[in-house]
């Protein structure tokens, strides 16, 4: 396995990078600001680097330099909060080898350094350690999606947008029901609050992911769940969104997560 450096000042990116890239079996170094990043690349010579642009002290891009001085081939993700028309050219005529804006989700940076690392598409498990097949989502449809809130208006926009875009959605308004339908139907995915009266967010995310390997879930946070959401990551979400939720960007998540589970 690979060994992986994250030099990124946001710490739910880099904690989350790390979770994902350390579960697939990498070793994964950290950092928090350009100076110690590069000082962290020159003594453990990584196979690859994610690299935000906009950090404190030695910003992304004098790093970028620094790391091409002592190597001119370990593949660099570089990472934009801020982007804009023009850098994506200007930072790979710099050494970047890949440059993503944080926009469009963490799933796409994932995809990038499976790419750049040469991970293969992993082999199916033997037919008897297989899960029960799901029954097939609706004709036409892209996936099977849960959205399982107890607030009905947010979970029925949201709803509402996804089977506009070609899923097939099953709504649940507490816990209990979510565990009920996700057993019964093995979503593609499942967005997930975690606040909800009875059995919450976090106690199905518990139960559900053991069972369900092949489903994604993407936790929705409010601010009393700071906290709470990235810890999520660690027992086997995907990500997790602020709510309200820009559902845009959710279902681009979705799609990524279909995207991956295919390869």
């Amino acid at each position: 396995m690979a060994r992986i450096l994250i030099i990124d000042d946001d710490a739910f990116a880099r904690d989350a990078l790390e979770v994902f890239r350390t579960r697939d079996g990498h070793k994964v170094l950290t950092a928090a600001d350009g100076d110690s990043g590069a000082r962290l690349f020159k003594r453990n010579a990584p196979d690859l680097v994610v690299l935000d642009k906009d950090l404190p002290g030695m910003t992304g891009p004098a790093a970028l330099e620094e790391i091409r001085g002592s190597s001119g081939t370990v593949p660099v993700v570089l990472l934009s909060g801020r982007d804009a028309p023009g850098d994506a050219a200007k930072y790979l005529r710099s050494g970047a080898t890949v440059f993503l804006s944080k926009k469009d989700g963490l799933l796409n940076a994932l995809n990038e350094i499976d790419r750049l690392l040469g991970v293969k598409k992993r082999t199916p498990p033997p037919a008897a350690a297989r899960p029960a097949p799901a029954p097939a989502p609706a004709a036409g449809s892209k996936g099977l999606v849960l959205v399982a809130d107890d607030d009905a208006a947010l979970a029925g926009a949201a709803s509402r947008f996804l089977a506009s875009r070609g899923y097939e959605v099953l709504q649940a308004g507490d816990g209990g029901r979510a565990v009920e339908l996700a057993r019964a139907r093995r979503p593609d995915a499942v967005v997930l609050d975690i606040t909800m009266p009875g059995k919450d967010g976090v106690e199905v995310l518990r139960e559900l992911a053991p069972e369900l390997p092949g489903t994604g879930f993407i936790m929705l946070s409010g601010n009393e769940d700071g906290n709470v959401a990235p810890a999520c990551l660690k027992i086997g979400a995907s990500n997790y969104l602020n709510k309200p939720a820009d559902l845009v960007l959710l279902e681009s998540l979705i799609s990524r997560l279909l995207s991956r589970r295919a390869r």
